[in-house]
C-alpha cells in the first residue's frame, strides 16, 4: 500500500454546485433535508426491509446480514428515492431531479450512483434482483419490500447528543476587503489545537470541519455529518490593526446559543482571544473550570502580529501538500523566523515542509539538512509544544534514527495525549523501521483520535495482515472504506481517499470497484505521487507486474519515495525479483 500521508490534498468543492459563482459545500445537505422534509413523506426514522437488507434511513445507513454495507452520499440518495416509489417505473429526469434538486448535472451521475448501489446490493446491470433498468428511460426497484415502517426513536427532546465532541469550523471572512482567509482558518485551527488538548472533549479535525466554510447552514445537518453535538462558529473583521471576533457554540440537536461573545481588540491580542475562545467553550462543554494544567497546556508561544501573519499564512498552505504549496509554505515560515526569531512554531512548521519535500520531491540533501536545524531549533525554543517533537521526530526518521525519533513522538504524546499527529507519524516510522507490531497499535489509535480519517484504519488494515490477523485486517478495511466514502461524499475530488482506498478496495473483494478508484485518482490528479504510487501498489497486487512498474517508473526513477517504507510494504513483494524494480529501488534514500 502506498505511504503517502497526504492529509488533505486540496481545497475541497462540492461538483454538483460548480457552476454557482460562490460554491457552498452546505449546498447540497440544505438540498437534501429540505427535499427528505417536504417533495417526500418519509419520515426519518423510516426503515425498509427487503431480502438480507436494511436499509435505515434516518441513520443514513443501508445493513446487510446485521452488517453495515459500504453505501454513501448520494448512491445512499439514490437507492432511498428508488425504495420510496418501489414498484413503479422512476424515470432518470424525476430520480435526478429529486437527489440533485435544482442543480444542472450531468447523467453519468446517475449512472455512476446506480453502479455504486448495483455494487453495494450484490449485483450488476445483467443480473439484477433488485433494480430494473428500463433502458433510456429510467429504473424501478422491483424486488419484494416488507412495509415501510418507523422505528420507535426517542423524540428530539429526550435525545442526549454528545455535547462534548464538537467542530470548529472556519471563521466568515467579514473584513472590508475579503481577504482575510488565512487568518480565518487560523484562528479556528489553533482553537481546534488547544480544545483537543482537554481532557473529556473530542474534537473534529481541521480536515473535516473544514469542508463547510459557508454561513448560515443547517446546523443539524451539519452535525450528522461531522458525528458532534455542539459547533463553534464565528466570524473575523480586521481593518488596519482593529480586529473584531464574534464566536457562537451552538448545540446541534436544539439550536440553543451555549455561549457566545464578541472581541474588540488589537491585533496584537489575537493570542489573548484564542485562550479566552478556548477556555470558555472547554468549561461550557466540560461542565467544570479547568485545572491549572489544562490551563497551561492551552497556552501557546506567542509573537507579533506580522510575524503571526506569515505563520498562519505558511499553515493555510501546508495541509495541500503538493511541491509548490510546500515551497509557498515554506517561505512564509521564512518570513515569520525572519521577524521573530524566537517563534518555535514557525521552526517546526518549516521542518515539517523540508521533511515532506526531502521525502516526497527529489531526496535532496539540503531539504534534510532545513528539517534537521529547523526541528532542532523548534525544540529548543518550544520544548513543551508537541509540534516540535513531532517535527523532531519526522526529521529524525528521515536520517533512520529510529531510537531517537521515537522518544521524540513518546514525548509528544505525553505532552498531547490527543494529538492526532504525533500517533500517526509514529505509527509510519514504526513500520518504516519494520516494527509492524507497534504501527498496528498506533495506527488504531490515530483511528480513535479522528474518527472520521480514512488513512489510519486502512493502513492498520495492512499492518494487521502483515501479523497475519485476517479478520481484523478485513474489518479495519471496512472501516477504513466506510470513512473514505464519506470524505468523498463531501468532496468528491479527495485523491488521497480514492487513491489509498483502492487498495482497501481490493484488499475487501471489490477489485472492479478498486481499479475505478484508482482510475478517477488519476484522471483528478495524473501528477500525484500517491496516486502514482497506491496505483503501483494495487496493479502489483492484481498480478499486472508491467503496468506497476510503469506506474513507479514516474516516481521512484526521480528518487521520490521512502526506501524504508517500500522494502516493509508487503504490496510490491511480487516485484521484488525483477530487476527493473531492483534499479528503481536503488534509487531511492
Amino acid at each position: 500500500m502506498g505511504y503517502n500521508f497526504n492529509l488533505t490534498r486540496s481545497r475541497p468543492r462540492c461538483s454538483i454546485y460548480a457552476r454557482m459563482r460562490r460554491p457552498s459545500p452546505f449546498a447540497s445537505l440544505i438540498c437534501f433535508w429540505s427535499f427528505s422534509d417536504i417533495v417526500t413523506s418519509t419520515p426519518a426514522n423510516t426503515v425498509y426491509e427487503f431480502g438480507p437488507f436494511r436499509l435505515e434511513v434516518g441513520e443514513h445507513r443501508l445493513v446487510r446480514d446485521g452488517r453495515a454495507a459500504p453505501l454513501a452520499g448520494k448512491a445512499f440518495d439514490t437507492l432511498r428515492v428508488l425504495l420510496e416509489r418501489h414498484g413503479t417505473l422512476v424515470s432518470k429526469r424525476d430520480l435526478m431531479n429529486a437527489i440533485w434538486p435544482e442543480t444542472a448535472v450531468e447523467e453519468n451521475n446517475l449512472d455512476r450512483n446506480i453502479s455504486t448501489v448495483r455494487k453495494a446490493l450484490g449485483e450488476t446491470a445483467t443480473e439484477s434482483q433488485y433494480i430494473e433498468t428500463v433502458p433510456r428511460v429510467g429504473y424501478r426497484f422491483r424486488a419484494s419490500l416488507s412495509t415501510p415502517r418507523s422505528e420507535s426513536l426517542p423524540t428530539p427532546s429526550s435525545l442526549s447528543p454528545d455535547i462534548s465532541a464538537i467542530a470548529v469550523l472556519p471563521f466568515a471572512d467579514m473584513s472590508p476587503a475579503r481577504d482575510q482567509d488565512y487568518l480565518c482558518e487560523g484562528l479556528a485551527e489553533e482553537i481546534i489545537n488547544a480544545l483537543a488538548q482537554v481532557d473529556g472533549l473530542r474534537v473534529a479535525s481541521r480536515t473535516a470541519s473544514f469542508q463547510f466554510r459557508a454561513t448560515g447552514a443547517d446546523v443539524r445537518a451539519v452535525g450528522q455529518q461531522l458525528g458532534v453535538g455542539t459547533l463553534l462558529e464565528g466570524s473575523v473583521r480586521k481593518v488596519a490593526d482593529r480586529l473584531r471576533v464574534t464566536v457562537q457554540l451552538i448545540e446541534v440537536a436544539s439550536g440553543f446559543h451555549r455561549w457566545s461573545r464578541r472581541f474588540d481588540r488589537l491585533l496584537d491580542d489575537v493570542f489573548a482571544i484564542q485562550d479566552e475562545i478556548a477556555e470558555n467553550v472547554a468549561a461550557s462543554l466540560r461542565g467544570n473550570v479547568l485545572s491549572q494544567h489544562e490551563r497551561q497546556a492551552l497556552l501557546r508561544p506567542q509573537t507579533g502580529a506580522a510575524s503571526y501573519e506569515y505563520y498562519l499564512r505558511g499553515r493555510q498552505y501546508l495541509p495541500r501538500l503538493t511541491e509548490p504549496d510546500l515551497q509557498r509554505s515554506g517561505e512564509m515560515f521564512e518570513h515569520a523566523v525572519a521577524l521573530d526569531a524566537d517563534y518555535g512554531p514557525a521552526y517546526a512548521g518549516l521542518a515539517v515542509v523540508h521533511a515532506t519535500l526531502y521525502e516526497w520531491y527529489g531526496a535532496r540533501e539540503r531539504d534534510q539538512l532545513r528539517a534537521e536545524r529547523a526541528s532542532q531549533k523548534a525544540l529548543e525554543l518550544s520544548p513543551c509544544l508537541a509540534e516540535s517533537h513531532v517535527a523532531r521526530g519526522f526529521a529524525l526518521s528521515l536520517r533512520q534514527l529510529y531510537d531517537q525519533a521515537v522518544s521524540e513522538f513518546e514525548q509528544a504524546i505525553r505532552i498531547n495525549p490527543n494529538f492526532f499527529d504525533a500517533y500517526y507519524y509514529f505509527a509510519r516510522t514504526c513500520f518504516a523501521h519494520g516494527d509492524i507490531q507497534r504501527s498496528a497499535d498506533l495506527f488504531r489509535m490515530a483511528g480513535k483520535i479522528r474518527h472520521e480519517d480514512f488513512q489510519s484504519p486502512m493502513l492498520l488494515s495492512q499492518s494487521l495482515r502483515m501479523l497475519g490477523r485476517m479478520e481484523e485486517s478485513r474489518d479495519a478495511a471496512r472501516e477504513g472504506i466506510q470513512r473514505a466514502e464519506s470524505a468523498l461524499a463531501l468532496n468528491p475530488r479527495d485523491v488521497r481517499a480514492l487513491s489509498l482506498g483502492s487498495g482497501a478496495l481490493y484488499e475487501d473483494g471489490q477489485k472492479e470497484r478498486a481499479m475505478e478508484w484508482s482510475k478517477r485518482s488519476l484522471e483528478l490528479h495524473p501528477d500525484d505521487v500517491g496516486a502514482l504510487v497506491n496505483a503501483a501498489c494495487l496493479h502489483a497486487k492484481a498480478g499486472q507486474k508491467e503496468a506497476a512498474l510503469e506506474f513507479l517508473e514516474r516516481v521512484f526513477a526521480c528518487g521520490w519515495g521512502k526506501r524504508d517504507w517500500v522494502e516493509h510494504d508487503p504490496d510490491y513483494d511480487v516485484l521484488r525479483d525483477d530487476p527493473r524494480f531492483q534499479q528503481l529501488l536503488a534509487k531511492l534514500k
